[in-house]
């Protein structure tokens, strides 16, 4: 099991997280929208999902159903940058959030 980031963080990108992560698997950058964790490196510790402040961390075998496609947004992240930056921003826009640049 490993934990991931769902679309609720979309806009945030809090740092609590990435603060109490003991792994330093959760990573963001500027023109990211939101953060990502590193399945290969994540612990499974449970820290970032109660550090949270939106809620937006889940354990990958609890994942809200319609959150599904985030396991490999996550993973991807680490591999193909650009194409998981233009899906988030796909899905940002499908969901009316405000934060898409």
């Amino acid at each position: 099991m490993t934990y991931v980031v769902t679309d609720i963080c979309i806009g945030v990108k809090g740092e609590a997280c990435m603060e109490v992560c003991p792994e330093f698997c959760i990573f963001s950058e500027p023109e990211d929208l939101m953060s990502f964790i590193d399945p290969a490196r994540c612990t499974d510790c449970g820290a970032c999902m109660e550090a949270c402040v939106v809620n937006a961390i889940y354990p990958d075998d609890k994942l809200p159903p319609a959150s599904a496609e985030f396991t490999l947004i996550n993973e991807s992240w680490f591999r193909r940058k650009r194409s998981v930056r233009e899906r988030v921003r796909e899905i940002a826009v499908e969901t009316g959030s405000p934060f898409v640049i």
